[in-house]
């Protein structure tokens, strides 16, 4: 009798950079700012490419389904670009921004950048009976706003091999995330309330959760201390998960983060056959094993290679099932890789996910490879009545006097037109502070004249 064949959904990006992306960890070169960044260039060249081919389609998302290696893999999404050249052939195109020296931007830099457009040609390719498909990788160097372009043509039989190839290489990957899902999904439908009875009012917030979980949509609990609220919404979250997550338990504190992780320990230790893979992410400061954090290869030995060691540190993480900041830690420390991006990448991993709110809500530093894309998640949001200033926080933009100041300080002695600019702005915050000061004695007239003003600024 032949194996059950497994089934695995897969972003594509996800898939290339996983097996493909090298090197270190450099925060010079990320962040929300360059997210934006690259994100406005990407719109800018695929308008400036529907003029230069009428039938450029920007943003084509494609979906297949390959079997390989007894495995069903749903590859999926979105090309920069589809369009037919000028010859007529069929054409990828694949944009990526880059702060790389001109004269280093060869084509050859990324092979993570080639495959993930490879993949997109060879689905489009089998979609549309099509013999061969161009691909062209168009780079952008964003500080002296060059593009380069280069491009490959490959028969469709070649484009197949190549999505073969990548498939078989993560096939040990997707069968350990298959067989996990499988004996995890299994133990948790089997697993029992971890205590001989129920507290005044637990059993009926449980089977509130447990209702909202399976049937789709919101709940808001509110309980006095000592029901156990946090066991009150883990347990049925976890009865009800079924072959979606993970269920990512959200809060603004770390003694409630400590909670969740007391009780999934409880869990555990009720039902020895359990198997319930949890992590928690911990604030980058504070899991941070240097004396002073700077995320670039030249400072820390955990940023250095990150990319080259962390397929094996991933692999022996797995066999960890409470991930929490001291065990990334431990790992971190044999596998020399950076803790916080090891727990980041072990999320993908886990049935739960313990974090702060930010990892939902804020914009910039939300889980991006669980949000940017479609999922079936479970949301426990401890401490509810906290989010609504918290979230003020993350979407408010907020400008400080004191750092123009500082600016201005750290160019030195001597003109430039950038400290005139500090200083100009420098005497508005100044002139604003006045203004307010001398304001009638209700705050908020104080603080509508400030946003008044600051928008007239702006304007």
């Amino acid at each position: 009798m032949e194996p059950e064949a497994l089934a695995l959904t897969l972003p594509i990006r996800r898939l290339v950079e996983f097996l493909l992306r090298t090197g270190s960890i450099d925060s010079r070169f990320t962040g929300f700012d360059r997210a934006l960044e690259g994100a406005r260039l990407h719109r800018k060249l695929q308008r400036a490419a529907v003029k230069e081919y009428p039938d450029y389609q920007a943003e084509a998302t494609l979906k297949q389904d390959y079997a390989c290696a007894q495995i069903t893999y749903t590859l999926e999404g979105r090309a920069d670009g589809i369009f037919t050249d000028t010859d007529g052939m069929p054409t990828i195109d694949e944009i990526k921004t880059t702060t790389l020296p001109p004269e280093l931007i060869t084509g050859e830099q990324s092979p993570e950048h080639w495959a993930q457009a490879q993949i997109y040609a060879a689905i489009y390719a089998r979609q549309n009976g099509l013999p061969a498909m161009r691909v062209r990788l168009t780079y952008f160097q964003v500080d002296e706003e060059l593009e380069f372009r280069f491009s490959h043509d490959y028969t469709a039989d070649a484009l197949d091999a190549v999505v073969t190839d990548l498939l078989t290489q993560y096939a040990p990957w997707a069968k350990r995330a298959a067989e996990w899902q499988r004996i995890s999904r299994a133990s948790l439908a089997a697993l029992q309330f971890p205590f001989p009875g129920y507290r005044p009012g637990q059993r009926a917030m449980i089977g509130a959760v447990y209702k909202i979980c399976t049937e789709g949509g919101q709940l808001l609990c509110q309980a006095p201390t000592g029901i156990g609220k946090t066991m009150s919404v883990l347990f049925p979250a976890l009865k009800a998960v079924k072959q979606g997550g993970p269920v990512f338990y959200l809060t603004a504190r770390g003694t409630t983060r400590a909670a969740a992780e007391n009780a999934l320990a409880l869990l555990r230790a009720s039902d020895a056959d359990l198997k319930l893979r949890s992590v928690t992410l911990t604030a980058k400061d504070k899991i941070c094993m240097q004396d002073r954090r700077e995320c670039t290869p030249e400072a820390c030995p955990y940023a250095k290679g990150y990319y080259d060691r962390v397929r094996t540190a991933l692999w022996d993480a797995l066999d960890t099932h409470a991930l929490t900041a001291d065990a990334l830690q431990m790992l971190a420390r044999r596998h020399k890789v950076c803790p916080f991006e090891l727990g980041l990448d072990l999320s993908l991993w886990c049935d739960v996910v313990i974090g702060d709110y930010n990892y939902l809500f804020d914009p910039v530093v939300h889980l991006e490879r669980f949000f940017d894309t479609a999922g079936d998640y479970l949301f426990l949001l401890d401490e509810a009545h906290n989010l609504p200033d918290r979230a003020r926080g993350m979407h408010s933009a907020v400008l400080a006097k004191s750092a123009f100041y500082d600016a201005k300080k750290r160019l030195g002695k001597g003109k430039s037109s950038l400290k005139n600019a500090l200083t100009k702005v420098n005497d508005i915050f100044i002139e604003w502070r006045h203004r307010c000061e001398e304001a009638p004695g209700d705050s908020r007239f104080g603080r509508t004249f400030f946003e008044k003003s600051r928008a007239d600024a702006l304007d």
